[in-house]
Order: C-alpha cells, then structure tokens, then sequence
C-alpha cells in the first residue's frame, strides 16, 4: 500500500455481475450503505454524502471516471490541495467476487490530513464492504 492510501478488501459469496449491479447502481445506494449515498448523479458529476450520521459526516463534489467492467472509479477535490482517487475493483474467484475498496490522495495537505483520519477512513471503507456483504449473505 502507498503511504496516501487507503485500501480494504474483502470477499463476497455472490457471482461479479451481481455485486457489479449492485455497486453501480448509484440511486440504491441510499438503500443498503449506511455510510455512503450518491445524493446527485448528472451524467459524470456526483454530489456524495460521506460518513452519514457521524461527527465526520461531509459533502463533497464528484465525477466518475470509469465504468468499464468490473472498475468503478470516480475523483473529487481541490487538486492544487487535497484530491482523491477512489476505485472499486471486483475480481472474480472461486468463492464469489473479490472487492478492493481504496482511494490515494494527492496534494499538499494529503500526508496531514490522513496521518489525523487514516483510521476513520479505513473504518468507513470497512462499513461499506461490510454493507455491500451483507445485501449477499441475508437469509
């Protein structure tokens, strides 16, 4: 892992296409992820809402920047200060799908403000694949 970065992963029971449908299908997002929604989609620009319900909770404009099979990628912030790269990346296996969850910052101020929230943010990804698992292993 790169010193601005944040990557988790984890294993999901379920075919790819099915966890990709879930993954790009921004409106349900509301629906599962307790951590992340999509509140605006226009084409590529995104308003997302991070960090729903904790003190950390934040706002912030986006794009998507890929969609090609199985990639999810999308960016947002002051490039010229703190910018991130977020990537869902799903692989298939035996056991199911492999996700890979990470995002690096760029910037100036990247190393200090995830030397103060690499925790919280290792946290939310976790919540996220969490959720995402859960909507495959319910009975």
């Amino acid at each position: 892992m790169q010193e601005n970065e944040v990557r988790t992963e984890l294993v999901i029971p379920a075919p790819i296409d099915d966890v990709w449908q879930v993954l790009v299908d921004f409106g349900g997002y509301a629906h599962w992820n307790p951590v992340m929604e999509y509140v605006q989609v226009d084409d590529l620009k995104t308003k997302v809402k991070a960090a729903k319900g904790t003190p950390f909770e934040r706002e912030f404009d986006g794009e998507i920047t890929a969609t090609e099979k199985y990639v999810l990628a999308s960016q947002g912030g002051d490039p010229k200060m703190f910018f991130g790269r977020h990537r869902w990346e799903l692989t298939e296996i035996d056991s199911g799908t492999r996700l890979v969850n990470m995002e690096a910052f760029t910037g100036p101020m990247a190393a200090d403000v995830l030397a103060q929230t690499r925790e919280v943010l290792v946290a939310e990804f976790d919540a996220f694949n969490q959720a995402l698992l859960r909507l495959f292993v319910q009975a």
